[in-house]
C-alpha cells in the first residue's frame, strides 16, 4: 500500500522546477554550446528559452486538469496507447544517463574546492549524496532544493552584477559569425532540453498541494525567469573571456576573470555545484516516479513498486543512482552522454505532447474546469510546432554520433519492444490484462 506522506506547497514546486532547469542549462552545458555557437551562445539560450516554453504548454494545459504522480508516462499510456506510453518509459531508462551527465558536471566543479578529490570521485559523491536526499520525504527533499536554489540565484546575481562591466568581447553583430544559424541551432539542440526541465514537476503531481494550478504556474514561472537569466549569464560568459578559452569550459573560467576570491568560492559552491546538485536532485524525483508509476502498471515488477516509510520509491532511486555512476567511472565526456540520452529522446518526448488534445475530448469536464486551459487551435499549434522542433533538434544531435552508436541506440529501442510484448504476453498467462490496466483511468480524474 502507497503510504502517506507531506506535499509541497506551490513556492517548492517552482523553486524545485528552477532547479531542475538552471543547473543542466547554464553550468552543466554553456562550454559544449560555445563549441557549437561560438560568440552566438546568448542567442541560442534565448531561442531555447522560448522553445521550451512553447514545448510546456501541452504539458500545462495536461497536469492542469488531471494532475497525477507519474503524469509523463500515465498520460501517454492512458490516451495514446500502451505501447507508446511503454516507449515513454523506455525512454525515461535511457534519460537516466542524464544523471551521469550532472554528476560529469559536478566533478569539474568540486575538486576546485577540495583539490584531493579527482573529477571521477567528486562526481561518483555528489551523485550518491543526492539519492540520499531522495530517500527522505518530499517536503524534506523540497527543503534541501530550496536552500541550493535560493543560493545558486544569488551567485547568478553576483556572477551577471560583477560580469557586465568587465565585458570587452561580445557583440550582438558577432553573434552569427562564426557558427551561422546551424551552429545556433546545434547549441539549442544541446540547452533545450535542460531549458524545458521545469516539466520535472509534471510527474510529481500527486505530492503537491493544490498541483491543478501549482504545477503549470511553476513551470512558466521557472521556464521565463530562467531563460532570461540563462541569456545574461551567456553574455557575460563569453563577453569576458574570448569565445574560444569557453569551448567546453566551465562557468569558472570566465568568473576568475573578475571575481574576488570570496565570490569565486561562493559561485563554484553556492552557484555551480549546487546548481548542478538541484538538477540531478530534480531528474531523479522526476523519474523515479515516472518509473514507479509503470511498475505499478505491471510493465515493470512489483519490487521495483515498493516505498519507504515517506514513500518515497527508494528501490528505483538506488537503482537510477548506481546506473548513473557508471558513465562517470567509465570516464565518458559529457558531451557524448548528452546526445546519446537526447537525440532518441526528443523525438519520443513528442509523444508526450498529444494527450493534450486526446485528453481533452474523453475528458472535456475535466479540461473545461482546468485553471489552466487554451483553446484547441492553439493546442494543436503548440502541438504541431513541438513536433517539428523536437525533430530537427534530434537531427542536430545525431549527427554528432557515429554509425555504430546510433546501431546501438535502435538495438535498446527494439529491445524494448521485444521486452513490452514479451511482458504483456508473460502477465497474461498470469491472469494479469497489461493493456487493460495501462489504459484504465485514475478514479479521480473522473470525479465531478
Amino acid at each position: 500500500m502507497e503510504k502517506q506522506a507531506k506535499k509541497m506547497n506551490s513556492v517548492d514546486a517552482s523553486l524545485m522546477a528552477s532547479g531542475a532547469i538552471i543547473g543542466a542549462g547554464i553550468f552543466s552545458m554553456t562550454g559544449i554550446a560555445v563549441g557549437a555557437a561560438g560568440p552566438g551562445v546568448p542567442i541560442a539560450f534565448i531561442i531555447a528559452g522560448l522553445c521550451s516554453m512553447l514545448m510546456c504548454l501541452p504539458h500545462m494545459i495536461v497536469s492542469s486538469a488531471i494532475p497525477a504522480k507519474g503524469g509523463r508516462y500515465l498520460y501517454v499510456a492512458r490516451f495514446l496507447s500502451p505501447l507508446l506510453g511503454f516507449l515513454q518509459i523506455w525512454n525515461t531508462v535511457i534519460q537516466v544517463a542524464l544523471v551521469s551527465v550532472m554528476g560529469l558536471s559536478a566533478g569539474q566543479y568540486l575538486p576546485q574546492i577540495f583539490p584531493m578529490l579527482t573529477p571521477k570521485t567528486a562526481g561518483v559523491l555528489v551523485v550518491a549524496a543526492i539519492v540520499v536526499a531522495c530517500l527522505f520525504n518530499v517536503r524534506t527533499s523540497a527543503r534541501v532544493q530550496n536552500i541550493m536554489v535560493i543560493l545558486i540565484l544569488i551567485s547568478l546575481v553576483l556572477f551577471i552584477a560583477m560580469g557586465i562591466p568587465h565585458i570587452k568581447y561580445w557583440s550582438l553583430k558577432a553573434s552569427f559569425s562564426v557558427s551561422g544559424i546551424s551552429g545556433i541551432l546545434l547549441a539549442v539542440s544541446y540547452v533545450r532540453s535542460s531549458a524545458w526541465g521545469a516539466i520535472a514537476v509534471v510527474n510529481l503531481g500527486g505530492e503537491i498541494e493544490n498541483p491543478g494550478k501549482a504545477v503549470p504556474r511553476s513551470i512558466a514561472t521557472a521556464t521565463l525567469s530562467v531563460s532570461l537569466i540563462y541569456a545574461l549569464v551567456g553574455i557575460v560568459a563569453i563577453g569576458v573571456v574570448p569565445w574560444e578559452q569557453m569551448i567546453h569550459q566551465p562557468l569558472s573560467v570566465p568568473a576568475k576573470e573578475f571575481m574576488p576570491g570570496w565570490a569565486l568560492s561562493f559561485f563554484v559552491l553556492g552557484g555551480a555545484l549546487f546548481a548542478v546538485c538541484t538538477t540531478l536532485l530534480s531528474l531523479l524525483m522526476d523519474f523515479s516516479r515516472a518509473i514507479w508509476a509503470a511498475a505499478g502498471d505491471g510493465l515493470f515488477p512489483q519490487w521495483l513498486r515498493a516505498t519507504n516509510k515517506h514513500g518515497v520509491p527508494y528501490r528505483i532511486l538506488l537503482l537510477m543512482g548506481a546506473a548513473g555512476a557508471i558513465p562517470i567511472i567509465l570516464d565518458l565526456s559529457i558531451g557524448y552522454v548528452f546526445a546519446v540520452m537526447s537525440a532518441p529522446a526528443m523525438l519520443l518526448n513528442v509523444l508526450d505532447t498529444f494527450p493534450a488534445i486526446v485528453a481533452r475530448k474523453k475528458l472535456p469536464d475535466r479540461f473545461e474546469k482546468a485553471w489552466f486551459r487554451m483553446p484547441v487551435w492553439m493546442t494543436w499549434a503548440a502541438v504541431l510546432l513541438n513536433m517539428g522542433l523536437s525533430i530537427l533538434f534530434s537531427y542536430k544531435l545525431f549527427t554528432t554520433l557515429d554509425a555504430m552508436t546510433i546501431m546501438w541506440i535502435v538495438l535498446f529501442y527494439g529491445t524494448g519492444v521485444a521486452y513490452y510484448y514479451i511482458r504483456v504476453k508473460d502477465m497474461k498467462k498470469k491472469g494479469v490484462d497489461l493493456v487493460k490496466q495501462m489504459t484504465a483511468y485514475d478514479p479521480a480524474w473522473l470525479e465531478e
